[in-house]
């Protein structure tokens, strides 16, 4: 919070929890130029050393604001050294500092001068090509350089504080709102007239892999910063989209519970049963409003939605104690961050994070579903990781797995409970999108054939008879 102030970056992948669960790091994660002048301060108190030249940064990986960092000498010459940074065994970043006197002279940026901004921009990709300007540093040079004094009593206050500027830069104002810094190389130079400004100019964009180059100069520094513009949230159909896909009264005279309703795979399920005429109530954890304006949506298109809290690591009955009427149906989309890289093969606390949820949290709500009538149907959604396994992603595809176990035995155990089970393919979701923009099929083909299933079991039982077998009523995928 203090470097955001002082440095003018105020993204939300690095202050606000709740947004920043919607981009690919699933949740606040450190500025990378945080990380380092950290490291510069770090190597200052070490050591005296010798003017810097030129300095190379690559961040390589998110650091999650609960992560302990590490940072260490890789390599130290004459002429050069080198940093490396790490966070649970894997490389967060490496930084190159090149000693000697300044080779260059500071380039006059055109432009004309903006202050820092109050909010992140955001910008169509196209509208950043050629873009440019001559960016205010959000403090004075002295305040900057009171976090990081080593470093700005070896490098000078400007300099330290054209470093914090160019992560307002990529953060607030190009790529802005959906952007991930990925590196730089400036160089130190002589300045004929000081200006607290990094002036910028966009002189490289890449459509394909989303990444813009700057060119940068300010504060005693000349050089170049590498960024990326991440693909923006991904947006579901509307409720008036999805209203043509089904009949009516399709799903109607059930009430339907979707746990992880307010976004994702979770918020076109809740969707696709109003608009088939269930009540529907969408569960969330801590998106309260996105709940909400999911729940108005389907409200303003003739469809019939409230929400409920519910944590899924919680106990499920107190939770569901104020619904009106006992859910006929229910929908499993509570999920955490499911990816971060790691350099062990196991770790046990991030499994028994997803057993708790994917395992203990659906056992329990399908107990306390359960106990208000015994026919209630059930869809859980696994995931084909479950078998593919992409590095990075074994606790979830074990949890997964498990999960899958349990939905087999509840199956066979307690009928006429029913549960429908499927492996879903990578969807547009927040947690799937990548920088480059894949292209992923659509949601709704998929999941509108499950609810289908799902929304088979119960039906009512003429007079007299058995109700109808579920296994002959839905598919378990």
């Amino acid at each position: 919070m203090r470097f955001a102030a002082v440095s003018g970056d105020r993204n939300p992948m690095h202050l606000d929890a709740l947004l920043a669960r919607r981009t690919q790091a699933g949740v606040p994660v450190v500025h990378g130029v945080h990380l380092l002048l950290w490291g510069l301060d770090a190597l200052a108190r070490a050591e005296p050393q010798a003017p810097m030249r030129r300095l190379k940064a690559h961040f390589k990986r998110f650091a999650a604001v609960d992560e302990t960092v590490t940072v260490a000498i890789g390599t130290r010459a004459e002429a050069s050294a080198r940093l490396d940074f790490a966070a649970g065994g894997m490389t967060v970043a490496q930084l190159v500092v090149e000693f000697g006197a300044a080779a260059r002279t500071a380039e006059a940026m055109s432009g004309d001068p903006a202050p820092a901004p109050a909010a992140p921009c955001d910008l169509a990709f196209e509208a950043m090509q050629g873009l440019s300007g001559r960016l205010a540093f959000a403090s004075p040079p002295d305040e900057v350089a009171a976090m990081f004094p080593a470093a700005s009593a070896w490098l000078g206050p400007r300099r330290v504080a054209a470093l914090a500027a160019s992560t307002m830069l990529v953060g607030m104002v190009c790529p802005g709102l959906h952007s991930i810094y990925g590196g730089l190389t400036v160089d130190a130079c002589d300045e004929p007239v000081p200006e607290d400004r990094l002036g910028f100019r966009v002189v490289a964009t890449q459509p394909r892999f989303r990444s813009v180059r700057m060119a940068v100069a300010g504060g005693g520094l000349v050089g170049a910063v590498e960024s990326y513009a991440r693909t923006p949230p991904a947006s579901q159909a509307s409720s008036r989209e999805l209203a043509g896909l089904v009949e009516a009264g399709e799903f109607a005279g059930g009430t339907a519970l979707v746990i992880g309703g307010s976004r994702g795979l979770g918020e076109v399920t809740a969707k696709l049963l109003a608009a088939g005429g269930a009540k529907t109530v969408i569960g969330y954890r801590v998106g309260a409003a996105e709940a909400e304006a999911v729940a108005d949506e389907i409200r303003a298109a003739g469809g019939q939605c409230e929400t409920l809290a519910y944590d899924a690591v919680r106990p499920a009955e107190p939770q569901l104690a104020g619904l009106a009427e006992a859910p006929t149906h229910a929908y499993y989309f509570a999920t955490p961050t499911i990816f971060r890289a790691q350099s062990a093969l196991l770790q046990r606390a991030r499994l028994d994070g997803f057993l708790d949820i994917y395992v203990d949290g659906f056992f329990d709500l399908a107990q306390a579903l359960r106990a208000r009538r015994s026919d209630v149907s059930l869809f859980y959604p696994s995931s084909v990781y479950v078998a593919e396994r992409p590095r990075g992603m074994l606790e979830y595809a074990m949890a997964k797995a498990a999960g899958e176990t349990l939905c087999s035995e509840m199956n066979l155990a307690w009928p006429p409970l029913r549960v429908t089970m499927e492996r879903l393919p990578r969807l547009p979701t927040d947690q799937t999108a990548s920088v480059f923009g894949i292209t992923l099929p659509s949601p709704v083909s998929r999941l509108l054939p499950i609810v289908r299933a799902v929304q088979s079991w119960p039906r009512p039982a003429a007079s007299g008879t058995a109700p109808a077998d579920p296994l002959q009523t839905a598919s378990a995928g």
